[in-house]
């Protein structure tokens, strides 16, 4: 019998922490805080989590959860909870994207966290770049081996580039967009230079619409709630 192929869900949600939060004194705000990140923790057991602080380098995001379950209703769930307790009652959704990732078939139990994640794939490294994805009209019409042609050069130069990672979230029938471009690197220069070159290269004139581009910090999420609060 055939493995079938799961689906993981990716959620990338961008909040705006309301100004009200900042006029409360700083006893309710302690408290607001504290009820938040105990919230967001009694969350995450069966999830991936990460958080990304924006604030500073954007003027409508402050920080994004990225999160990832094999189960999309749970996922909805805990989503949805974001705003239901603490300082998530002054947040607000500035952006919200959805895309599915089918991880590979031979993976073996052990190599899974979660049960349904590779490990180590994704959210190792402190600077991310992400953007959604839409494909013009005539890429499609392309032969599949020259869509595959220049996708294997796009996927050569980020190799030459050293420890950076890439991943696809696609959104097929999830969401506006069609794709989510994930890529993170160690350092900011490495991820700068990677991107300036796939910029250059041809598989670029079939995109239709790539932004906005947000570029992310990997922090704590207390160290992101002290700082924008």
């Amino acid at each position: 019998m055939e493995k079938q192929q799961n689906s993981v869900y990716s959620s990338f949600m961008f909040l705006k922490l309301q100004p009200e939060f900042r006029k409360l004194v700083s006893n309710e705000k302690i408290a607001a805080k504290q009820e938040f990140e105990g919230m967001v923790a009694a969350c995450q057991e069966k999830i991936f989590l990460r958080t990304y602080m924006l604030a500073g380098l954007r003027a409508d995001a402050d920080l994004l959860f990225w999160r990832m379950s094999d189960d999309l209703a749970y996922l909805q769930d805990i989503c949805a909870r974001t705003f239901s307790a603490g300082a998530g009652r002054y947040f607000t959704a500035a952006h919200s994207y959805l895309g599915v990732y089918h991880p590979p078939l031979d993976q073996e139990p052990k190599d899974l966290e979660f049960g349904f994640l590779p490990k180590n794939a994704f959210g190792r490294h402190r600077y991310m770049l992400l953007h959604p994805v839409i494909k013009a009209n005539n890429w499609y019409e392309l032969p599949s081996a020259e869509r595959e042609k220049m996708m294997a050069e796009r996927a050569a130069v980020i190799a030459g580039h050293g420890d950076i990672n890439e991943n696809f979230f696609f959104s097929y029938g999830l969401d506006d967009q069609e794709m989510i471009v994930e890529r993170e690197a160690p350092t900011l220069a490495g991820l700068v230079a990677a991107t300036k070159e796939l910029r250059r290269l041809r598989i670029k004139t079939y995109t239709l619409l790539d932004k906005p581009v947000f570029l992310c910090l990997g922090r704590d999420l207390r160290e992101i709630m002290d700082a924008i609060s």
